[in-house]
């Protein structure tokens, strides 16, 4: 009876330690769950915020190599820096076999042939077009050949004032005091004054006119 009384009462003290052991285990589970939550909310953000510096070292290294005149950039896109200078002023940054950033039309110029062209996205009439393009030792494009005509349709994407005007005597000059030879106008578009070029469209007859006091963009040409 004794031995017997003893194994019940074993048996009944393992019933009532069983669930208390239970809920720790099951407290040390739950800790364990939110530790490895923790530690991969942990590795992401660490990651995440690599990223985001090394991208803001690369946009702070490209910004560094650009050598630009930062007081006129905004006024004059003409605005041209020598490769010497940029090798002074950066050396680190901008290899000699690479491009440097410095191109020989200026900044926002494209270089076509031996010309270099400005596709400007600012709206004047034909006569201050002509200003602007002055002030930045150019002058309104005279396209005289159809390699230049096809690179300005392609490059183009909007409507352009060109340095083709009607004289007094009814035919169409070039500001250069040429007059016109090849033209490329769409079918009944020469009826004003001042001619103008349309991007994107067929470079055999994407030539229009208009008043001279339309305002629509313009482009600049000047030699390399």
């Amino acid at each position: 009876m004794y031995i017997k009384f003893c194994r019940n009462y074993l048996i009944g003290e393992e019933k009532e330690k069983g669930p208390d052991e239970s809920k720790e285990y099951e407290e040390v589970q739950r800790g364990i769950r939110i530790y490895r939550t923790m530690s991969i909310i942990l590795f992401v953000l660490t990651v995440i915020l690599a990223a985001a510096v090394i991208a803001l070292c690369a946009s702070k290294g490209q910004i560094r190599s650009t050598c630009l005149n930062e007081e006129n950039q905004e006024k004059d896109p003409s605005d041209v820096c020598s490769v010497q200078l940029c090798n002074e002023l950066y050396p680190a940054l901008v290899p000699q076999k690479k491009d440097t950033g410095c191109h020989r039309c200026g900044q926002g110029w494209l270089q076509f042939e031996n010309w270099c062209f400005l596709l400007s996205d600012v709206r004047e009439t034909w006569s201050r077009s002509r200003e602007q393009c002055r002030k930045w030792g150019a002058d309104l494009a005279v396209i005289d050949n159809q390699q230049v005509q096809a690179f300005l349709t392609e490059k183009g994407s909007l409507v352009y004032w060109i340095g083709l005007s009607r004289s007094t005597g009814g035919e169409w000059t070039w500001i250069n005091q040429t007059v016109l030879a090849d033209s490329y106008w769409a079918p009944g578009a020469d009826g004003e004054n001042c001619g103008c070029l349309m991007g994107k469209q067929s470079p055999g007859s994407n030539w229009g006119s208009a008043p001279c006091m339309y305002y629509t963009a313009y482009i600049c040409q000047k030699m390399v």
